[in-house]
């Protein structure tokens, strides 16, 4: 087994996966060692744009998550006038831990070790014994909160720690017209429906960023019982009937799954299909209609699933969109956020049955959940393996796949949606990162 131990083995393995990916092959070990984690820290998480929250989690002034980007424990908060701001939940004075809880609402945030007092804002607006203690050598706006660079899509509030790093539209680079699939469901948008389902778990985040890249090819095997019991409007056989969509350069990914008799924006209620339909631009409802299922990854590691899901086997489904963050916490070791998004038009029964059809698939405890991370939890532990750390994985399917050129949408759209393209985007993209090259 080759070591990673030192700079110079670490490059040249990089060097040798990224000439790998372009041939179809992607390495066992890159999914569980500690030294592809650490360079993960220092050349991925600290550079991208990662996703914090969703703004309807902060709905009034002085509301605040606390979540992460790499090991950094960040407060997202919405100040009186309405501003979403991020800061380091770090005091500036000794260090400690600014905001304990994981959500709730503070106009001010108080450190309980010496009682530095910062505005939700970030501003350093009280210390204690200030004229006796530090005789005019302190200056307030000098020692606020490390502030967070924030941006916002369609109410989704990411944050990058690279002052440096291009804008987040640029970021994006088009993959917008697939995330409104999920987000503009009717003239209000989404807004998420409680707090986020929440857990650690073995499992290297780039598999499940991966799998919801596009996966359509484990369904029918991992999840078999969903066709054989009515809760997919879909065979094995149509499963992979669709595209699977990318934006090379930036490593984002969807796989569209399409059923020639599954009906049109079917799932949702009648009176909200007409407001997602103004909503959308014509390309969009053009590739919606054609959409049973929408899998997809935002680079690197946010992911949505829409589907319909038939609470009674065999009867229509509903339609249901689950968005997922993957935050790595140590190799082969990731901390899961699940969320249920809902359209804010809907009527309240269709955002119950939507929310209940969620959380029996893939909440915590869903039963599609329970594949996957049984799944997921062994290949990691086997890519820690010594006999398999130094063997690649292939990734050839799709290789020579040609551009759809009637797709309506943008990026790189090719058939059928059990493609291995997005996972090579996906890769490519983390393999920049990791060179230093994004």
């Amino acid at each position: 087994m080759t070591a990673l131990r030192d700079s110079t083995a670490l490059a040249e393995w990089v060097s040798r996966t990224r000439a790998g990916i372009g041939e179809g092959r992607f390495p066992a070990r890159a999914f569980n060692d500690e030294a592809v984690y650490a360079l993960e820290q220092d050349r991925l998480f600290t550079k991208a744009w990662c996703f914090l929250a969703h703004e309807s989690e902060i709905p009034s002034p002085g509301d605040y998550v606390t979540r992460a980007i790499a090991n950094n424990n960040i407060i997202v908060a919405r100040d009186e006038h309405g501003e979403v701001h991020a800061s380091l939940n770090m005091c500036r004075h000794r260090g400690n831990v600014m905001c304990k809880s994981e959500m709730g609402n503070a106009s001010h945030f108080r450190c309980s070790y010496h009682g530095w007092t910062y505005k939700n804002s970030g501003e350093l607006v009280g210390v204690p014994y200030m004229k006796e203690g530090y005789e005019g050598r302190l200056k307030r706006k000098d020692w606020g909160l490390v502030a967070v660079r924030v941006d916002t899509y369609e109410g989704l509030v990411f944050g990058c720690l690279d002052p440096a790093a291009p804008s987040l539209e640029d970021y994006l680079g088009g993959f917008q017209f697939y995330l409104d699939l999920y987000l503009k469901h009717g003239l209000g948008g989404v807004e998420v429906h409680g707090p986020p389902d929440h857990w650690v778990a073995d499992t290297d985040w780039k598999i499940c960023a991966e799998n919801f890249a596009g996966d359509g090819y484990h369904t029918p095997v991992a999840h078999q019982f969903g066709f054989n019991l009515g809760y997919f409007p879909s065979s094995g056989t149509t499963h992979s009937q669709g595209w699977a969509v990318s934006v090379p350069g930036r490593g984002h990914g969807i796989g569209l799954g399409h059923s020639p008799d599954f009906p049109a924006f079917g799932g949702f209620p009648d009176e909200l299909v007409a407001g997602m339909k103004e909503a959308m631009s014509p390309a969009q409802a053009a590739v919606f209609a054609q959409t049973r299922t929408a899998v997809g990854t935002v680079f690197p590691n946010l992911s949505f699933l829409m589907q319909p899901f038939s609470l009674v086997p065999g009867q229509p489904g509903v339609r249901f969109v689950t968005m997922r963050l993957y935050h790595p916490v140590g190799p082969g070791r990731m901390e899961m956020y699940s969320w249920c998004l809902v359209p804010k038009d809907a009527p309240q029964d269709y955002k119950t049955e939507a929310y209940r059809a969620y959380t029996l698939a893939f909440g915590q405890a869903g039963t599609f959940e329970q594949d996957d991370f049984e799944n997921w939890t062994k290949v990691t532990r086997s890519a820690a393996s010594g006999l398999v750390r130094d063997l690649d994985f292939p990734y050839v399917m799709g290789m020579e796949s040609e551009p759809d050129p009637d797709f309506p949408g943008p990026g790189h759209a090719v058939r059928p949606y059990v493609n291995d393209t997005n996972f090579r985007t996906l890769w490519s993209r983390w393999g920049d990162y990791l060179a230093g090259e994004a």
